[in-house]
């Protein structure tokens, strides 16, 4: 979210769903999005209505789910708007569930499924733990 936030600007806006109290509190107190929505991504309809009104129903130009339970692709899918970028980064992700989703909704979003490599991500990822206070600061929490 922090990458999403810089590369959005300050005119673009980063939207985060979390069903966990702790993990909303978390990423409200690192800053990096400016709505994080309480809500289950298996529940496909619930966060496309939320994620409608928070984009006064333009919808997201690119969803990243990183969701760890099956059945979060439709929400996931739903909240992308047509020509769109949907990247499931997750293992519990059904890719056959997504592309069958997406046309069974009639969705024109591109669907890509994250492997576990990128050029230049641990760099990165590095980079921000380094720069970053409040995200070292979480990143320490998380794993000590």
């Amino acid at each position: 979210m922090a990458e999403a936030r810089r590369r959005t600007g300050p005119a673009g806006r980063v939207l985060a769903v979390e069903v966990g109290e702790a993990g909303r509190r978390r990423i409200e107190r690192l800053g990096v999005a400016d709505a994080v929505l309480a809500l289950d991504a298996t529940q496909a309809t619930e966060v496309l209505a939320a994620v409608e009104e928070a984009t006064a129903g333009r919808l997201c130009d690119v969803v990243i789910s990183c969701v760890s339970v099956p059945n979060a692709e439709m929400a996931a899918i739903l909240a992308c708007r047509d020509g769109g970028a949907v990247l499931f980064f997750s293992m519990a992700t059904s890719f056959s569930q997504a592309a069958l989703g997406a046309e069974g909704v009639g969705k024109d979003v591109r669907l890509f499924m994250g492997n576990g490599y990128a050029k230049g991500h641990a760099e990165l990822a590095l980079d921000w733990v380094r720069r970053d206070p409040a995200l070292r600061a979480l990143f320490a929490e998380l794993t000590a």
